[in-house]
């Protein structure tokens, strides 16, 4: 190819089409070069001990590698929520959920449950009617040869499942020895661990409203502060807004897929008095599941049912009353409470809300797929975003990539404009580090550690 073709060919590689039509643009060498500069050490083996002039010339190669390796590990994340929905689900089965509750189930009882519960779903997944989650579970088993309908597809199906559970048993004994290696370092190193742990996992979609509360709880401080104007957030982004399949401490499927973090948003930004009229919300995905939900949700918020949001709270859960209070006052501010689907008896004992969201704030969200470390969103310096969101996201990459993906976003954010995320980055100008950091608890044990960053004037 001439050295024009080339140019071309780069040129259109990086525009990549939106879901709206619009086009994002890869990261260029030139908008990386900070980062590159400031983390020689922690560069990608292409790119460590090279000369500037080699790094421009292997750069738009490693962008699109990395895209293709990151767009790879989604198909990791959709497996372990399949595994999860196995596991804890309660839409195909009528066994409890394979969860030994406080050495109350003996292991070998658990067993048997885990064997039971796999053989329902074999069988279910074969006829999933209009259960949107046995769907997705059929697709995913046939796309890697295993469609349980023939006794060959169901024993392929049966191996790929065992075989998974064990991955993702290994991947999580690998986390517990990393955090309790990095412990008696004391809360920076623990941090930086933390910030890590998950950089060659697969991609979950998986969220929780625990997530909501943390960001809720950021932006009370962050408006108190007035680090944020009232009535000064007109434009917000949301990277990786999640689909709620099944999530990995309960697996509550009793009602339809759905998203909260976009919605969560709004009623927190409307509650603080941080929201402008008319106010925009972004989100930003690389997975085709959450961003085909997300365009479709507005067809759903239109018909006679609506886009409902479910919100589960089991008994065992052992929230901390400021998190139960969020979770009673969850979308006051967006819609009306409605009756909830009742829990199913394997689910226990289970209280649950439900809350109708206001068909215009449903239609209004915008998805857009993008990679947050190699992608950005070119804005006019009055469409940049006053508030991007990223929660259990960028700890699924490393700290050069958590670097990159900072970059992208202080280009996106307008002076002034806010990052809020539960992973602390190494930020370069012109995105700075506030004094504040919460530590956010949930339970007596589990916590969210927020960070928020701020871009400088230009």
């Amino acid at each position: 190819m001439s050295g024009t073709g080339r140019a071309v060919a780069l040129a259109a590689a990086a525009l990549i089409v939106a879901s709206n039509g619009a086009a994002q643009s890869r990261t260029t060498f030139e908008q990386a070069t900070p980062v590159l500069s400031s983390l020689p050490s922690n560069l990608p083996r292409e790119l460590r001990g090279r000369s500037t002039a080699e790094m421009a010339r292997l750069w738009p190669a490693w962008v699109e590698q990395h895209d293709r390796d990151v767009r790879a590990r989604l198909a990791r994340g959709d497996e372990d929520s399949l595994v999860n929905f196995w596991l804890y689900g309660t839409s195909f089965t009528s066994h409890p959920p394979a969860v030994a509750r406080e050495s109350a189930t003996p292991s070998s009882a658990l067993d048997d449950i885990i064997k039971n519960r796999l053989e329902d779903l074999l069988d279910r997944v074969t006829a999933p009617g209009d259960n949107e989650r046995l769907q997705s579970a059929r697709r995913m088993l046939a796309a890697r040869n295993a469609d349980p309908s023939d006794a060959s597809g169901r024993e392929r199906a049966r191996r790929f499942l065992l075989d998974t559970r064990l991955r993702m048993i290994r991947e999580f004994a690998g986390t517990e020895q990393a955090l309790a290696a990095a412990r008696p370092g004391g809360a920076a190193v623990l941090t930086a661990a933390n910030a890590t742990i998950f950089r060659d996992r697969g991609l979950s979609s998986d969220t929780s409203i625990l997530s909501d509360y943390s960001v809720h709880v950021a932006l009370e401080t962050i408006a108190r502060q007035r680090t944020l104007a009232p009535g000064s957030v007109r434009r917000v982004a949301v990277v990786g807004p999640g689909l709620d399949f099944t999530n990995k401490t309960d697996g509550y499927d009793y009602y339809p897929q759905q998203t909260t973090q976009p919605f969560a948003l709004i009623d927190t930004l409307r509650r603080l008095g941080l929201a402008a009229a008319g106010l925009q919300v972004t989100t930003f995905d690389i997975n085709g599941r959450v961003n085909d939900h997300l365009r479709n949700a507005a067809s759903r918020a239109a018909s006679s049912s609506g886009y409902v949001v479910t919100l589960p709270l089991a008994e065992r859960e052992g929230w901390i009353a400021a998190v139960e209070a969020y979770w009673q006052q969850w979308g006051q501010a967006i819609g009306n409470e409605v009756a909830a689907v009742p829990a199913p008896a394997p689910a226990g004992a289970v209280k649950t809300r439900a809350v109708r969201i206001q068909p215009a704030l449903v239609s209004s969200i915008v998805p857009r797929d993008l990679n947050i470390v190699v992608d950005r969103l070119p804005t006019a310096s009055d469409e940049r975003f006053d508030l991007i969101v990223a929660t259990n996201v960028l700890v699924y990459y490393d700290v050069f990539e958590q670097a990159l993906a900072a970059a992208n976003v202080a280009a996106m954010l307008r002076p002034g404009g806010v990052l809020v995320t539960n992973t602390a980055v190494l930020p370069t100008t012109p995105l700075r580090p506030t004094a504040s950091y919460l530590r956010v608890a949930h339970t007596a044990e589990r916590y969210d550690e927020m960070f928020w960053y701020q871009r400088e004037n230009d």
